[in-house]
């Protein structure tokens, strides 16, 4: 199916408020919606496409079968890898609407379990090598849209996150990949992504699978990550920016978390801000 009829027909979908049960193959049509996932129209792919998907994931249109097929398709090289590494291509959109369909899935998995701990080390893997591959972190596009890759990656880990299937070498591992998006050199993040990065670091912590040590060491690693001294100038200036809002966005929303670590970590996070180190 070309991309206008996609849009056409999901446009009837939602113009006649067509329920899910009413589609004539949901499947077939979710088929065609990722060949399309990466269109570079905004109203394609994040108005229908991404909200689409989200819905009848939602409301149980797919098998678990179809779901976990759904799913594989998401993070295979032809989307979630899809060119990976490039800077400034429309292939971006590809790579960070297919990470944007793991939420829903991990969270259906999580009511009524269909993956098994392979299928999660699956996604681990993938989303993990993602992070550190992605090259691309524009936030909105112009005429294009969202691609918000840190942003949607972050989304992916936190779902992931709360999988039985992730141990403590599973989170720390996650930790380790969201400290690369934190640490981004090259700009200043002005779309939020602190916040749903932190939002994923909360949830991390919130298993409380962690030692304090683990912890220590990986707010440590956000400080130390130009400890090569081979960014210019600006690129040291902006990740320290990123590193500061990161943190001190983390420390609001953990302000009144009482337990364990969560006071663990605002004391370590009032310790780099005190030391004026970012």
């Amino acid at each position: 199916m070309e991309a206008s009829a996609l849009k056409e027909q999901l446009l009837l979908f939602r113009r006649d408020d067509t329920l899910p049960s009413d589609v004539e193959n949901p499947y077939e049509v979710a088929m065609h919606m990722l060949r399309h996932i990466g269109s570079t129209d905004p109203v394609l792919r994040d108005e229908l496409i991404y909200v689409t998907f989200a819905t009848w994931i939602a409301h149980g249109v797919f098998s678990a079968a179809q779901l976990r097929e759904i799913l594989h398709i998401a993070i295979d090289d032809e989307h979630l890898f899809y060119r990976l590494g490039e800077q400034g291509t429309d292939s971006v959109f590809t790579r960070t609407f297919s990470v944007l369909l793991i939420p829903p899935i991990l969270s259906v998995d999580r009511q009524s379990p269909f993956l098994n701990k392979t299928d999660m080390e699956r996604v681990q893997e993938r989303l993990i090598t993602y992070f550190k591959e992605e090259k691309d972190i524009r936030g909105y596009v112009e005429d294009k849209g969202w691609a918000h890759a840190p942003a949607h990656g972050a989304d992916a880990a936190e779902d992931l996150a709360q999988s039985s299937n992730i141990d403590r070498s599973g989170l720390r591992q996650l930790l380790a990949a969201l400290a690369v998006i934190i640490t981004e050199p090259s700009t200043v993040y002005i779309y939020d992504e602190d916040q749903r990065i932190a939002q994923a670091v909360v949830t991390i912590l919130r298993r409380n699978m962690l030692e304090l040590d683990d912890i220590t060491s990986w707010i440590d690693s956000l400080q130390r990550s130009n400890s090569r001294g081979t960014q210019t100038l600006q690129e040291t200036s902006q990740q320290a920016m990123n590193v500061r809002v990161f943190l001190q966005t983390l420390y609001f929303i953990i302000r009144t978390e009482e337990a364990e670590p969560f006071t663990f970590v605002r004391i370590e996070i009032i310790k780099v801000i005190d030391t004026a180190r970012l």
